[in-house]
């Protein structure tokens, strides 16, 4: 099993193909945290032979730079189908991440885990707002 791509974006519906809106986002601006930052979702397309097709337990985790969970880990089972006469298939996923707190400026990391192997990970930043003045120390 392969992944063709994976980014992060302000929408995204997988309905055959994937249609996204605002694609490939690494930085959320906030003048304060915590922080909820609008709806955004994690979209990957994979690819593999029809002898790993059918059904996979996919897992979606948001990680702090401590590497502690930020929420827990959101659970999907997905089918990937096995077309006929074809020797390897697709399949598309699209997981929204709603209401989601950042609690404090920093890295972060979406992670895709698919039957237990982690298959990407894309870095995710919360930064203070350009036009802000900068956090101050505690």
């Amino acid at each position: 099993m392969d992944i063709d791509f994976a980014f992060i974006c302000d929408y995204a519906d997988v309905s055959g193909k994937i249609n996204a809106l605002g694609i490939g986002f690494d930085t959320i601006y906030a003048r304060e945290v915590p922080v909820r930052p609008r709806t955004f979702y994690l979209v990957a397309q994979l690819r593999m032979s029809v002898a790993e097709a059918g059904g996979k337990e996919v897992e979606f985790h948001l990680i702090d730079a401590d590497g502690a969970d930020v929420i827990p880990p959101l659970k999907k089972k997905v089918e990937i189908p096995t077309p006929a006469g074809a020797f390897e298939t697709k399949g598309r996923l699209a997981m929204a991440f709603n209401n989601i707190e950042f609690p404090r400026y920093g890295v972060y990391s979406l992670h895709l885990v698919i039957q237990g192997s982690e298959m990407v990970r894309i870095p995710l930043r919360v930064a203070p707002h350009p036009n802000s003045s900068p956090p101050q120390a505690n």
